[in-house]
């Protein structure tokens, strides 16, 4: 069931981007995880802006293709939380969390850019 808007999805975007870029802050992260936290922030940042959809400015990215790119995100956090940062249980435990919710956002996500122009009360 796709549950989520492309609309509620671009604000859920701006979201992560926020969390991310305000995370290795507040969670006192490692300088390593805190490096690659920024990049995936701006990585995810230019994603969004060249996403088409509401919230996209530059509009260059499909919408199933920015879903597609998110889900492979949501993976490959998931997976290195468990092979590659298995040993630092501060960023394992970030990235693991990190990844789930990625994953859990992609899978509910109705990637229809039709519903994208729909007034509705849950965007």
């Amino acid at each position: 069931m796709k549950i989520i808007s492309p609309k509620l999805h671009g604000i859920l975007d701006y979201v992560l981007i926020i969390f991310l870029y305000a995370s290795p802050t507040m969670f006192s992260l490692a300088n390593d995880t805190a490096t690659y936290t920024y990049i995936l922030a701006t990585v995810h940042l230019l994603l969004t802006i060249l996403t088409n959809y509401s919230y996209g400015i530059f509009k260059l990215v499909p919408l199933k293709v920015h879903g597609i790119i998110e889900l492979l995100v949501g993976v490959g956090l998931t997976v290195a939380a468990f092979t590659l940062l298995q040993y630092d249980e501060r960023a394992k435990g970030y990235y693991a969390g990190l990844g789930i919710m990625i994953l859990i956002i992609a899978i509910f996500t109705d990637y229809n850019t039709k519903r994208d122009t729909v007034k509705a009360p849950i965007l």
